[in-house]
C-alpha cells in the first residue's frame, strides 16, 4: 500500500515518468490532467539566418521537430528537463537556463548577439511570461512561432474526485498557472472546496500559488527552483 497519494495535473503524456519516480517513495500518482495539447497543423517556415532557438517546454521541442529545424542550430531551453528532450530529439548544441523564463532571457543575452541573426521562440499560444519584449529591448529580433494550443480540461476524473471526497489525497502537484486555474474552476463546479482544505498544494512557482490561493488548503508549498526535481523534493521533505 502507498504511504501517500498525490494528484498530478500535468498533461497525460507527461505523467508516466512521475509514476516511476514517486513509486520509489511509496507515493501513488492519481492522474488528473488539467490541460490537453493540440499541435498546430501547419506552421510557418522559419527564417534561414536564425542564430538560436528558444524552447520553454517539451511541447516546444516537438514543435521544433515538426518545423524541421536543423539539429545543428543552437538551442536554449528554459530548464534541464526541456534540454534533455531537445538532446534526445537530436539537437547537438543545447544549453539550459535555470528553470524559469527570466533565466532563459538572461542566458540568451549572454550567449547570443543581436548582429548574429534573429532568435526563434517556439511556444504554445498561452504563456505566463513574454520573451519577445525583453529580448527586443536588448536589440534582438525575436520571432515567436506558436506550435501548439493548450485546452483546459472540463472535468476531474471520477477516481480522483472520489479520492478527494473520501479524504484519501495527501497532495496536489501544480506545474503552470493555467493548469492551476483549470483545477480551481473545476473544484468550484464540483463543490470540492471542503475536500481540498485537507490537502497540501505543491507549486512550481509563486505565480501558481497565487492562482490556487482562491481555495483553502491544508498547506501550500512553493519549491525553491522551478524544476520537476525540486517540486518532487519539496513534496518528499514536507
Amino acid at each position: 500500500m502507498p504511504l501517500r497519494r498525490v494528484i498530478v495535473t500535468r498533461p497525460a503524456s507527461l505523467i508516466a515518468d512521475f509514476r516511476a519516480e514517486l513509486a520509489q517513495y511509496r507515493i501513488e500518482v492519481l492522474p488528473a490532467p488539467m490541460l490537453s495539447v493540440k499541435p498546430v497543423a501547419k506552421m510557418a517556415t522559419i527564417a534561414s539566418d536564425v542564430q538560436a532557438i528558444l524552447l520553454t517546454s517539451g511541447n516546444g521541442v516537438q514543435g521544433a521537430v515538426r518545423l524541421g529545424i536543423s539539429r545543428n542550430l543552437r538551442v536554449l531551453t528554459v530548464g534541464y528537463a526541456t534540454a534533455q528532450l531537445a538532446m534526445k530529439a537530436g539537437f547537438v548544441t543545447v544549453t539550459s537556463a535555470l528553470g524559469d523564463s527570466a533565466s532563459l532571457i538572461n542566458l540568451a543575452i549572454k550567449v547570443c548577439k543581436p548582429k548574429n541573426g534573429p532568435l526563434i521562440w517556439i511556444s504554445g499560444e498561452s504563456v505566463s511570461t513574454d520573451l519577445v519584449a525583453p529580448l527586443s529591448a536588448h536589440g534582438f529580433l525575436v520571432y515567436r512561432h506558436i506550435a501548439y494550443f493548450t485546452i483546459m480540461s472540463t472535468n476531474i476524473p471520477v477516481r480522483v474526485e472520489k479520492a478527494l471526497r473520501a479524504g484519501l489525497v495527501d497532495g496536489i502537484l501544480f506545474f503552470s498557472p493555467r493548469s492551476a486555474k483549470a483545477f480551481v474552476i473545476l473544484v468550484g463546479k464540483r463543490s470540492l472546496e471542503v475536500a481540498c482544505s485537507t490537502v497540501s498544494a505543491y507549486c512550481l512557482s509563486d505565480s501558481i500559488a497565487q492562482v490556487i490561493s482562491k481555495l483553502k488548503w491544508h498547506a501550500v508549498y512553493v519549491c525553491k527552483m522551478p524544476t520537476k526535481a525540486a517540486l518532487i523534493q519539496t513534496m518528499i521533505v514536507s
